[in-house]
């Protein structure tokens, strides 16, 4: 990590295949790939600190709002909550710093009351499209989806997860990181929604993405493979678990 975190401090962003600019501090400079748990959360306070002594711009908020929402996760509540309004003082309440925080403010309801999460996700939508922002209208799309799914309210899941993916696609790339995380949780609930074919195709299609971009040996390109496997293991009308999730 003391070398990850000095590479980013030195130049905080890169340029990749296909003109993409990815952070440092949020992607590995070898394989591209986001970092993940204890890494992610040594490489969000380590942003921070590096950020707060310097003047207000939006790599600095940038910082203060991931581990605003890594803290949050966490169940450090008062402590992300001061982070968040320190982020947001002096906001226009429709820029997308502000609106991505409320977006991941709701994140510690969502175990207890989705319904509750839900109302908050509609009453943001008509901000969300004013603000224009690919990221906040990609985060908004796959948070209502994955809200939808845990109230059971498949059919709609399924349409604002196929939104995330015409997103993801028309901004990233069809094969970009991005639009394959969409495209594979929106497979997952086209066969939660009984639509098992059109699930398995898309499945199937991610799977060859990944396997081409990131090796079969990926934990994302497994994960995939899993989710193919137990639905094909459903249809063949053998007892199996339920895919990986969303």
């Amino acid at each position: 990590v003391d070398c990850l975190a000095e590479m980013a401090a030195r130049d905080e962003w890169m340029t990749v295949e296909g003109g993409k600019r990815l952070n440092r501090w949020i992607h590995c400079a070898t394989c591209h790939q986001g970092f993940n748990a204890a890494v992610d959360m040594e490489m969000t306070r380590r942003r921070w600190r590096h950020h707060r002594g310097g003047p207000v711009s939006e790599e600095k908020r940038h910082a203060l709002g991931c581990l605003a929402c890594a803290l949050r996760f966490g169940n450090e509540i008062d402590a992300a909550d001061r982070l968040e309004e320190e982020m947001t003082r002096g906001l226009a309440r429709d820029s997308p710093t502000v609106l991505l925080n409320e977006m991941t403010g709701t994140a510690h309801l969502e175990r207890t009351n989705h319904a509750a999460v839900l109302d908050m996700l509609t009453n943001l939508r008509e901000r969300v499209g004013r603000c224009g922002d690919v990221g906040v209208r990609l985060a908004h799309a796959r948070a209502t989806a994955h809200t939808l799914h845990s109230l059971g309210r498949s059919r709609e899941a399924v349409a604002y997860a196929a939104h995330s993916v015409e997103l993801a696609s028309s901004s990233f790339g069809p094969e970009s990181s991005m639009a394959l995380c969409c495209a594979s949780s929106y497979a997952v609930l086209l066969a939660v929604d009984g639509r098992v074919q059109e699930s398995l195709t898309e499945l199937s299609r991610v799977l060859a993405a990944q396997t081409r971009g990131l090796g079969a040996d990926h934990p994302r390109t497994r994960a995939t493979k899993a989710n193919l496997d137990s639905i094909l293991s459903y249809e063949d009308g053998r007892r199996t678990r339920r895919p990986c999730g969303l």
